[in-house]
C-alpha cells in the first residue's frame, strides 16, 4: 500500500510532462492559441461599426426571407406528396369504366403537374437565389465585420442615431 501512494503523485507529473513535451514538439502554446483566436488589426471605427450594423440588418432581413421561402417550399412539397397519395388511391380504386372517377383522377393529375411546375420553375429557384444572396452577405459580413476588434464605446457611438440606407 505504501508503494501505491508513491506512484500516485508520479502519474499526474508524468502526464503533465507528456503534455508539455507534446506542446513543445507541436509548437503549441496557450499564448499562441489565444492570439490565433483574437481578432487582428486595428479596432473598428464607429463609422465602420455603423456600416456593419446596417449590414447585419440586411443579413437578418435576408435570413427572414429565406426562412419564409423555405417554409413555402416545404408546404408546397407536402401538398405535392398529398396529391401523389390521392392519385395513387384514386387510381387503385377507380375502374377504367368509371367515367366520373377517371375524370377526378385526371383533375388530380393536372393539379399535380401544375404544382410540380410551380415548385420547380418558381418556388425552388426563388429559394435558391435568396439562399445564395444570404450566403454572399454572410461571407461579406464575416470578412468586413468580424475580423477586427470593436470597443464598446465605439459600438455605442455607432448605435446612436443609426440610419441605414434602404436596400
Amino acid at each position: 500500500m505504501h508503494c501505491l501512494r508513491a506512484t500516485r503523485p508520479l502519474l499526474p507529473s508524468a502526464l503533465l510532462a507528456a503534455v508539455i513535451f507534446g506542446a513543445w514538439v507541436t509548437g503549441w502554446s496557450p499564448a499562441a492559441n489565444a492570439q490565433s483566436q483574437a481578432p487582428a488589426g486595428p479596432a473598428m471605427t464607429p463609422d465602420e461599426i455603423a456600416a456593419c450594423l446596417c449590414q447585419k440588418e440586411v443579413l437578418d432581413q435576408q435570413q427572414s426571407n429565406v426562412d419564409t421561402q423555405g417554409a413555402l417550399l416545404q408546404e408546397r412539397q407536402r401538398e405535392l406528396t398529398n396529391l401523389d397519395t390521392q392519385i395513387k388511391q384514386q387510381a387503385a380504386r377507380t375502374p377504367s369504366t368509371d367515367v366520373v372517377g377517371q375524370q377526378v383522377l385526371q383533375d388530380l393529375i393536372a393539379q399535380q403537374i401544375a404544382l410540380r411546375n410551380l415548385i420547380q420553375l418558381q418556388i425552388r429557384p426563388a429559394y435558391n437565389q435568396q439562399l445564395n444572396q444570404l450566403r454572399q452577405t454572410i461571407e461579406t459580413y464575416n470578412v468586413q465585420c468580424t475580423t477586427r476588434p470593436r470597443y464598446v464605446l465605439d459600438v455605442e457611438k455607432a448605435q446612436q442615431n443609426l440610419v441605414c440606407p434602404k436596400p
